[in-house]
């Protein structure tokens, strides 16, 4: 009868340790936030965001978090509005893993109307490869914009797009209810964080935006 217990109490500690949601198998990333300073955005607004982006890495057992208080860009040059390349440039190098601008973005890798951008400069085209420092979103408040956050992030870890419309990684980010798959190398992606994928880039002709 001991035996039976002691196997019994073995087993339900192999199931916690393998479950999918467990404290101990999640991986956490505190990123830290800064805004243009014509642009609203408060700790809590952010953590909201944040909570849905980390709702739809559940699957990977990842958790976006804000780390510290959401700050004001460095620089005054820095604009508030994303409309050409320089731009773009501009803000990224703001030292922050998220900028948030106000909306829309209307460059990223092409003049197009975008809710977040996370590309490094062309040089030269052929090259086009995912900002491994910093995500570019944008305030606006719609359903699921936790989904654009952490779309951007999968780009940081190196992802490209996905041509799938239903994917997360699709070029434009699927906002119904039962969208934002992720595959098992998207996961491991998410889950190695920032640069730890270098996957080849799509063409312009498959997806052109963000």
């Amino acid at each position: 009868m001991k035996m039976k217990i002691i196997v019994a109490v073995a087993w339900l500690g192999l199931l916690m340790w393998a479950e999918p949601g467990s404290a101990q198998n999640t991986r956490t990333y505190s990123l830290t936030i800064a805004r243009h300073k014509s642009v609203a955005l408060s700790n809590e607004d952010a953590d909201k965001i944040l909570a849905e982006a980390s709702r739809a890495l559940r699957k990977c057992n990842v958790v976006l978090k804000r780390q510290g208080p959401i700050e004001t860009f460095n620089s005054p040059r820095t604009p508030a509005h994303v409309g050409t390349a320089a731009d773009r440039d501009i803000v990224n190098k703001e030292s922050f893993d998220i900028k948030v601008v106000a909306f829309p973005i209307d460059f990223c890798r092409v003049g197009q109307m975008h809710q977040g951008c996370a590309w490094d400069p062309p040089s030269p085209p052929a090259r086009q490869l995912p900002q491994r420092r910093s995500i570019i979103v944008t305030n606006l408040k719609i359903p699921n914009i936790g989904r654009v956050w952490a779309h951007e992030f999968g780009h940081r870890t190196g992802l490209p797009h996905r041509a799938e419309k239903t994917a997360l990684m699709a070029c434009s980010v699927p906002m119904g209810p039962e969208s934002g798959e992720l595959n098992e190398h998207e996961c491991k992606c998410f889950r190695g964080g920032p640069g730890s994928c270098n996957d080849p880039i799509e063409t312009a002709e498959v997806c052109g935006a963000h």
